[in-house]
């Protein structure tokens, strides 16, 4: 229930933050207009020079709304003029690292919170009041002078974040998270290398009833549902993926026969979290994925940086190796042993399917790179890190996708120099040994 509400809190965080930045600078109005119309009287006992007549302080207030609402609008041009720079350099799968980025958010937040500030102020400023001293320019003063603190840490966000080395580092150690809480969740549960033969009397497939991309999966929730049904669900999919409406999603294995599926069915989507768009939450391949699509902009023809792809390369790997290093493909959620799940119920997931990622993540490298020498190599570079870290089957699968490289990146070129590189890339990925691994 927590991780679905964080799927839904980060959908709504620009919301939230304007929201709370102004309601916040409301709340600190009112409670300064209660001070300043004593109608709390603690306003007597602050020193004297905190306070300002009511004249003064209009005349401060005033100043800083319109200060304040021109620097707010010049921050979301700014704001804009960086989206489009995204979109048009990096991908615009990465227009949310910048534009959800805490410092982004708060700065636009805080202008806009100060000038509701001083309206509200200004609004309830009276001429009655004329011989009062009020406060509320002093508490303006220190509004302003953070106001311009997180404009220095705005401009600051913005001159790193157009850096592409910066970009992707943020964005490595972005999916670095994701990987790392992915694996944490499942690494003491029981693990396969191919789904178990489960005998059981019956079995139903089990549907979607709405299409998008499934970002979150209440595992506990359908563990409860196999208890309730007395029997073993294989889930079809992973998340991140994007299911179309009826498509099946699991498979239940049960001797019992059940007469209502309909009601099954939706308790089981209601395990599910569906959204419009993916997201790096909980999806370590999409995390990835934004990696490999500046890497693809990079050697594509209109910006032919091949460097920058290989530097990518490198942190991709560093990605890769964990999961090359965990043994077994599907992953058993259950209260049970390995070998009680029929009786006690159990859900399988293909938490890593470290072949057909690998594959899939890189075959539009390839078909970018393969004519290029230095991608080729930097890409057998690339599996050679993943290689030193696997564990044994998983190095097995790499010393033949080694072949599958060379194959299909060796007949493009002539020289004998550059087939030698690369046969000698391949020749140290066959020649590690298991016991070699980590």
């Amino acid at each position: 229930m927590w991780q679905a509400f964080k799927l839904v809190f980060e959908e709504k965080k620009i919301w939230v933050t304007l929201g709370g930045s102004v309601l916040f600078s409301f709340v600190l109005a009112m409670g300064v207009i209660l001070l300043d119309t004593r109608f709390i009287l603690t306003l007597d006992y602050f020193p004297s020079f905190l306070l300002t007549s009511v004249n003064l302080a209009k005349s401060i207030l005033s100043l800083l709304a319109g200060s304040l609402f021109s620097v707010a609008t010049f921050t979301f041009a700014t704001m804009l003029s960086v989206i489009s720079f995204y979109s048009s350099n990096f991908s615009p799968r990465t227009v949310e690292n910048f534009l959800l980025h805490k410092t982004s958010m708060q700065t636009l937040g805080i202008f806009l919170g100060g000038f509701i500030y001083c309206l509200s102020s200004l609004f309830f400023m009276r001429s009655s009041e004329d011989e009062y001293l009020v406060i509320s320019a002093t508490i303006a003063l220190f509004y302003a002078l953070a106001c311009v603190f997180y404009f220095i840490k705005f401009v600051y966000n913005v001159s790193t974040s157009v850096q592409l080395n910066k970009l992707v580092d943020r964005l490595y150690e972005e999916a670095d998270g994701v990987f790392n809480e992915t694996i944490k969740y499942f690494k003491d549960m029981p693990t396969y290398d191919h789904l178990p033969q489960i005998e059981m009397l019956h079995w139903y497939n089990l549907h979607a009833n709405k299409s998008g991309y499934v970002e979150h999966v209440n595992f506990n929730r359908l563990l409860d549902l196999s208890k309730e049904y007395e029997g073993v669900l294989i889930l079809n999919f992973r998340v991140g993926e994007f299911i179309s409406h009826n498509q099946p999603l699991a498979v239940l294995h049960t001797n019992k026969k059940i007469d209502n599926i309909g009601n099954l069915q939706e308790s089981m989507n209601q395990c599910f979290t569906f959204e419009t768009e993916p997201s790096t939450m909980f999806d370590p391949n999409f995390a990835r994925q934004k990696l490999i699509e500046i890497a693809l902009r990079a050697v594509s023809p209109g910006i032919n940086d091949p460097n920058t792809a290989i530097h990518i390369l490198r942190y991709k790997a560093l990605l890769d190796v964990k999961f090359a290093r965990l043994p077994g493909r599907f992953v058993l959620i259950s209260d049970g042993d390995k070998d009680s799940f029929e009786q006690e119920g159990g859900v399988f997931y293909d938490f890593n399917n470290f072949s057909k990622d690998l594959y899939q993540s890189n075959w539009q490298l390839i078909h970018y790179m393969k004519t290029d020498i230095s991608g080729v190599v930097a890409l057998l570079d690339s599996v050679l890190m993943i290689a030193y870290g696997a564990e044994q089957k998983k190095l097995g699968y790499l010393k033949d996708y080694s072949y599958y490289l060379c194959n299909l990146t060796t007949p493009n070129f002539t020289e004998d120099w550059d087939i030698q590189n690369i046969k000698e890339r391949q020749e140290r990925i066959l020649a590690i040994n298991v016991d070699e691994e980590k």
